[in-house]
């Protein structure tokens, strides 16, 4: 594991450390009543606990959602560990993503097992397929008349679009003007990884362009 995957696995784990004993919401079943109890619980009767959070989950409480993700971390920081490309970042934003959109009627079973395939069927989705846009389109705004990379990358972390690792790896190339080799250099890491991220960035960013230079 990366050591930022490992400042992840941490963060999240003492996140969780101060919400376990927070009291579940007014709405919720009052039994268990602890957060921590809901998680445990899903050991017990994992698809009925798993199903109902991510109902409330799809109904707009990302608590549940978070106690979900909570479950699947243990899961997800092993796949992070054996990928020589991802980073665990890119395991939880996918997961996020499963979690908002899994079809509960249709896959009510196996739920946790689901959802952790699924990440990692999306994780690594975008490894083979080149990217629909043109890098040029994002180097553009970059003119001087123009926002500047610099700030178009700003708007897209403030916006969520980047975290901190794909903003790098964007920056290095398009803002520094860093062959893929040199960026890989600069930032200790391989040159497809520095590709294979700038190319998934940059289709995350292409419907968003007009409104990131708005933003910037």
């Amino acid at each position: 594991m990366t050591a930022s995957s490992d400042a992840s696995a941490r963060a999240l784990n003492a996140e969780w450390a101060q919400m376990q004993h927070r009291a579940v919401p007014a709405d919720w079943p009052q039994h268990p009543r602890s957060l921590g109890e809901v998680l445990a619980g899903i050991a017990d009767d994992p698809d009925a606990v798993l199903g109902g959070l991510l109902l409330r989950n799809a109904a707009g409480d990302r608590l549940a959602g978070r106690v979900v993700l909570q479950a699947l971390l243990g899961k997800l920081v092993l796949l992070a560990a054996r990928d020589p490309v991802h980073s665990l970042g890119d395991y939880l934003a996918e997961c996020w993503l499963r979690l908002a959109s899994y079809p509960l009627r249709r896959r009510p079973r196996r739920i946790a097992a689901n959802l952790v395939l699924d990440t990692r069927r999306a994780v690594w989705s975008d490894v083979a397929a080149p990217p629909p846009v043109d890098p040029a389109r994002l180097e553009s705004h970059g003119e001087p008349s123009g926002p500047g990379v610099a700030g178009l990358l700003r708007a897209a972390t403030r916006l969520g679009l980047l975290d901190r690792e794909a903003g790098a790896c964007l920056f290095a190339v398009y803002g520094l003007g860093l062959r893929s080799h040199e960026a890989a250099h600069h930032l200790r890491i391989s040159a497809d990884l520095v590709r294979w991220r700038n190319a998934r960035s940059i289709r995350r960013l292409a419907p968003h362009a007009r409104s990131l230079v708005e933003v910037a």
